[in-house]
């Protein structure tokens, strides 16, 4: 996340304790665990986290469930719900007690977000509790008796990343030995976060930094060389490993296709198969 579909999920469990009064006559209560609107957002359906001094969302929700289902919602707000919890306050003055989780996760399909780290607060007004009680048994509902707030935030740290993949091998075929310059092509697919700079290099397997590789003989000692490029021709842009002829470029989330090019000047070598690895570096 955000340049793949994989689910970041947390949890926040805390616990809870109710004594009744030394006199009360109570057999129980219902306690509510309201979680109200972000503070960004302004909703409960779709809550979001923001950086400090960008206005750049991100997506997240709040649940009561473990399998992220239902959404802890509010009981003073229309069309969602609040955690109910029945308490029994029958055994004379020991407490009630138990432990409650928040699961949050963030959205998928992200992919336009900065790297960045996001927040959201839910203060005294927003995490609030009620209580309703119960003399003759314990109620079914939400009361309007105001109990403790439990004040949290939610963060979320979203990191440069890059994803890179080429379209498969660059197969020059088969060529006759009096040929000059062949050329043959491909791509390689970057996609990075939003924002973040990077630089794409290109390494033979001799490690000659100006691209300038050669076409091992599978079977000889023979070898071609050929001069790797980003743009077409006999006289296109040396592409390379080192800073003066990498690809640079800046994140957008989106993937991105950069082209390769490959030319070899002479064929004029036995006949045979050639080939060479090439090491793709993205640098962010």
């Amino acid at each position: 996340m955000p340049l793949t579909n994989n689910v970041a999920t947390t949890s926040l469990t805390f616990n809870y304790s109710c004594t009744k009064e030394t006199l009360e006559t109570l057999v129980g209560a219902t306690l509510c665990l309201n979680i109200g609107i972000s503070s960004v957002s302004g909703q409960i359906t779709s809550r979001q986290m923001l950086p400090v001094g960008l206005n750049s969302p991100i997506n997240y929700q709040l649940y009561q469930n473990a399998n992220h289902s239902l959404i802890w919602g509010s009981q003073h707000i229309s069309g969602s719900s609040p955690i109910m919890i029945k308490l029994s306050l029958n055994q004379g003055l020991t407490p009630a007690t138990g432990s409650v989780t928040i699961y949050a996760q963030l959205s998928v399909n992200q992919s336009s977000v900065i790297p960045a780290t996001y927040i959201d607060t839910y203060t005294s007004l927003t995490a609030t509790s009620t209580l309703n009680l119960g003399i003759l048994s314990t109620p079914n509902s939400c009361g309007s008796i105001v109990g403790p707030s439990f004040p949290f935030v939610v963060t979320a740290t979203i990191t440069d990343q890059c994803l890179v993949s080429s379209n498969g091998d660059i197969n020059i075929g088969s060529v006759q030995s009096s040929t000059n310059n062949v050329a043959a092509n491909g791509h390689i697919s970057v996609t990075c976060t939003n924002t973040t700079p990077f630089s794409i290099g290109l390494l033979p397997s001799n490690n000659n930094l100006q691209g300038s590789g050669v076409l091992q003989s599978i079977s000889t000692t023979e070898k071609i060389p050929y001069q790797l490029s980003s743009t077409p021709g006999l006289n296109g842009a040396t592409w390379g490993n080192n800073p003066l002829n990498l690809i640079t470029d800046i994140g957008s989330g989106i993937t991105k296709d950069y082209p390769v090019y490959v030319t070899v000047p002479s064929t004029n070598y036995p006949p045979g198969s050639y080939s060479d690895t090439v090491t793709i570096n993205v640098t962010y």
